[in-house]
């Protein structure tokens, strides 16, 4: 990021990122190149459904647990 461009402070798994202000969820899931379809979303303590990912615009000091369920036995 140039630093001309807006940026906010958001946190994923509970470590301080910094991101383009303006950025979506779908944006921020392919810049961490994870897989939305195998990818469970709380936003600010609600669950997100992937359907909702590219409307939901993250703003400053927004909290985000990403996680990748793993099947074990």
């Amino acid at each position: 990021m140039g630093s001309d461009e807006s940026v906010i402070t958001v946190r994923i798994n509970g470590e301080e990122s910094r991101i383009r202000a303006g950025s979506t969820l779908k944006a921020l899931i392919e810049k961490m190149q994870l897989d939305e379809r195998y990818l469970v979303v709380e936003w600010n303590g609600e669950p997100r459904g992937r359907e909702s990912f590219a409307s939901t615009v993250l703003r400053e000091g927004d909290r985000l647990e990403l996680v990748r369920p793993v099947a074990g036995g």
